[in-house]
């Protein structure tokens, strides 16, 4: 999934953000492992009540997941 900022909330095009939707929990945690790799996690992979795992990362290439 892919979308643009709202107004309010727009930067000049700087970047993108990405969702990924993954089929285990244990694919979840491969995908994350391997995109926080030498970049910075800005939410640690959990559960929470929308998903059995959710999480945030900005990459290696400065770009947030």
């Amino acid at each position: 999934m892919g979308s643009d900022r709202a107004d309010h909330l727009y930067d000049k095009a700087q970047g993108l953000t990405v969702s990924i939707t993954v089929d285990t929990p244990e694919e979840a945690e491969r995908f994350f492992a391997a995109l926080s790799e030498g970049g910075k996690i800005t939410m640690p992979m959990a559960e929470t009540f929308w998903a059995q795992r959710f999480g945030m990362v900005v990459d290696r290439f400065d770009k947030a997941l």
